[in-house]
């Protein structure tokens, strides 16, 4: 099904919700080695854990740690615009961590919270400026109030690690001082205390050393590589103790490892926290949690990253819980971890050596009216082949997102659009490498077929490693025509095996599309993917039609090709000569 995944809002505040709204699996790219078969897998629930803002998604996850009130002895107060001080509080196990405003009251969540845990005491961490005194006396009311606090942030994390290990520890984790994602995933851990280096990870604070020495670890562990962690400080900092690193290639695999470390058993639940950028305020008052581990996505829709996803399916846990709303992680993402664990089976594809296949095409986008054209697909359950230029891929990486997330293919059509004949061969090679570099850094995989621009092709165009795609209907949508004219041309030039031309770029063709699938439907055409309508395309092949296809073994002179009409006519070369105008990056926010 080519459906729309759109963000399913989830009501706000939520302590759990479990039943999301239903919405299409989609197939995982996180799945076991080829070579062994894939075995049944439970889907897991999904759920969110969210307030309707940061500090009453705090307490939220506060409500589901500590459910039963008695079991909170403190309550511990951070900032909730700088995150540094309740980083490292994931140690302190005897009490949630609850987001406050600096210094312009207690949020009336947060005061209700207080209330019904009825703790011992209210602990600010930072100083006045992270907490200032009004605040904390506010919410502490008449219960006792104290303060962890340093005169830097590393001096905050050293008084947090003796409040939680009074009699020293075996093992000490080292983080930059920066806010990071390392420190977030650090909060699962509770065999050892977080503390921070220089605010580059390069060297280590006099006020960290002491701790490290009042602690007197046997083991001091880094967070994250050597970018974030330099080797000459991680062995300053264990001065003759015994050193380690949890790292893996970028922050995402970090936290799963951290989380393996944390958890080595099998988890019945995973807690899923936005870690790109820096804003973290919706996860970090997850340290708390102690029914499993928290792993790191791309908010609030982003293509969820392949250490998250390997890690899903290898632990199968039965639940998976998103921290936040979903302006932090979007339902989408919800549903990739899903079928990450359980990954659905891949569609039945469309058998066109039995049905009367079409293939749509749509080149030189994303534009400006992409996203239109998606709904419109989405609505009539419609696949489509898109041929992007690079260039306009970088200036609209959502939509490019979108097309790829429901099931159209997102092919190459170069990173900005010349004619590739000339081009040397390195140079074209450039162009089409460049445009699967740009699909790659958005989170769409690399394309598999090239359209070259204008129809313009050579003998180094075929030894590029992709299957050629030209055309057998052209409307010359870009000409002037109105969304009528290109309707009849498609309608009346198309047979089973064409490989439909148009535009994206080209608001008429947007308009004529729901007229042009609703006719080719009502003449019995099945409308699939290009990889459909041609199976088993060879790079160098040079593909017009299901039923014209040039092998690349066999010599072809693209003057000699040329379109025929239905009725025989000789309409000369296939060639586009679509003008093509980009957008400048600066041109679109999305």
């Amino acid at each position: 099904m080519i459906a729309a995944l759109l963000a399913v809002p989830v009501s706000a505040p939520a302590l759990e919700q479990g039943g999301l709204p239903h919405a299409p699996a989609q197939v995982s790219t996180a799945a076991p080695s080829a070579s062994a078969p894939v075995p049944m897998q439970t889907a897991p629930a999904i759920s969110r854990i969210s307030g309707p803002d940061r500090y009453a998604t705090s307490v939220a996850i506060s409500q589901h740690q500590f459910s039963d009130p008695a079991a909170a002895d403190s309550v511990y107060l951070a900032r909730g615009d700088l995150f540094a001080d309740a980083l490292v509080a994931g140690s302190l196990t005897d009490g949630p961590v609850l987001l406050v405003p600096r210094c312009s009251g207690v949020p009336a969540s947060v005061s209700a919270e207080i209330a019904r845990l009825a703790p011992e005491e209210v602990v600010a961490l930072g100083g006045p400026a992270a907490v200032c005194d009004e605040t904390l006396a506010a919410a502490a009311g008449t219960r006792p109030s104290a303060r962890l606090a340093g005169e830097t942030r590393q001096g905050t994390a050293a008084a947090v690690a003796d409040r939680a290990f009074p009699g020293g520890a075996d093992r000490v984790y080292v983080v930059r001082g920066a806010v990071s994602p390392d420190a977030l995933a650090a909060g699962m851990l509770t065999d050892g205390p977080v503390l921070l280096l220089s605010h580059d990870g390069d060297a280590v604070p006099a006020v960290t050393a002491a701790a490290i020495a009042d602690l007197d670890p046997t083991h001091v562990t880094a967070l994250g590589g050597t970018a974030a962690v330099t080797s000459d400080a991680l062995t300053a900092a264990a001065s003759g103790r015994t050193p380690s690193r949890i790292a893996g290639a970028n922050r995402y695999e970090t936290a799963t490892r951290v989380a393996a470390r944390a958890f080595p058993d099998t988890v019945s639940r995973v807690y899923l926290a936005r870690g790109d950028g820096t804003n973290f305020a919706d996860a970090v008052a997850a340290g708390v949690l102690t029914r499993g581990p928290v792993v790191l996505a791309v908010g609030p829709c982003g293509t969820l990253p392949s250490a998250t996803r390997s890690y899903l399916f290898a632990e199968q846990p039965g639940r998976v819980t998103a921290l936040g709303g979903t302006s932090a992680l979007c339902s989408d993402v919800l549903y990739q971890a899903r079928d990450a664990v359980a990954p659905p089976p891949p569609p039945a594809r469309p058998d066109c050596s039995e049905l009367a296949c079409v293939a749509l095409t749509f080149d030189d986008g994303p534009s400006a009216h992409s996203s239109r054209l998606l709904d419109t697909l989405a609505s009539r359950d419609v696949p489509a082949t898109f041929f992007w230029v690079g260039q306009q891929v970088d200036v609209r990486p959502l939509t490019t997102r979108r097309a790829h997330n429901e099931g159209h293919a997102v092919e190459n059509h170069t990173w900005n659009h010349p004619q590739l004949t000339t081009l040397s061969l390195s140079g074209q090679q450039w162009q089409v490498d460049r445009a699967d570099d740009e699909l790659a850094s958005v989170g769409v995989p690399r394309s598999t077929l090239l359209r070259p621009p204008y129809g313009s092709w050579n003998s180094s165009t075929r030894q590029l490693g992709k299957p050629l795609v030209l055309w057998s209907v052209d409307p010359r949508d870009w000409d002037g025509r109105t969304a009528s004219q290109i309707r009849s041309h498609v309608v009346s030039y198309t047979r089973s095996g064409s490989i439909v031309l148009m535009h994206d770029s080209v608001s008429a063709t947007v308009d004529a599309v729901p007229g042009i699938i609703s006719d080719l439907r009502a003449r019995g055409y099945t409308l699939v993917l290009v990889e459909d309508l041609v199976p088993n395309m060879q790079p160098g092949d040079v593909v017009y039609s299901r039923g014209q296809v040039t092998r690349a073994s066999s010599a072809l002179d693209p003057q000699d090709v040329t379109l025929v009409s239905p009725d025989g006519v000789d309409l000369g070369p296939v060639r586009d000569e679509a003008p093509f105008v980009a957008e400048s990056p600066g041109a679109v926010e999305e």
